[in-house]
């Protein structure tokens, strides 16, 4: 699937300010998992064969606690903007993903990029 085509599918989704409760990096980064939810519909888009993974926090946000004791309402994570690319570096071709999901920001290079929502999970 190319790069346009991934990204009218992510779009489909209508992602736009959705609170993310769920993010997760497996396997030594090599698989990286994005929840959300939007009305009744939970979205996941799951990172697979990730060769690069930036999470970068804004500094001046003040979480006010542990993440891992905020319940999903607490989280303070909303999704912004998804922009999906295609980049070939020594040959190889990866999808490059940027994710605004304010105060985080996320760059994930990876072979393939899956969505899923509880529609089709």
């Amino acid at each position: 699937m190319s790069a346009i085509e991934l990204q009218k599918k992510i779009d489909s989704f209508r992602f736009w300010d959705a609170r993310v409760d769920f993010l997760n990096c497996n396997y030594f980064a090599d698989e990286i998992e994005l929840s959300f939810s939007i009305d009744d519909l939970k979205v996941i888009y799951r990172f697979i064969g990730c060769y690069k993974s930036l999470f970068d926090h804004v500094k001046g946000y003040d979480k006010l606690k542990p993440v891992r004791e905020m319940t999903i309402p607490q989280l303070p994570y909303f999704l912004q903007d998804i922009e999906i690319n295609e980049v070939i570096e020594d040959n190889i071709i990866f999808y490059t993903c940027k994710i605004n999901m304010f105060p985080l920001n996320l760059e994930i290079w990876c072979k393939d990029i899956e969505t899923y929502s509880s529609n089709n999970l």
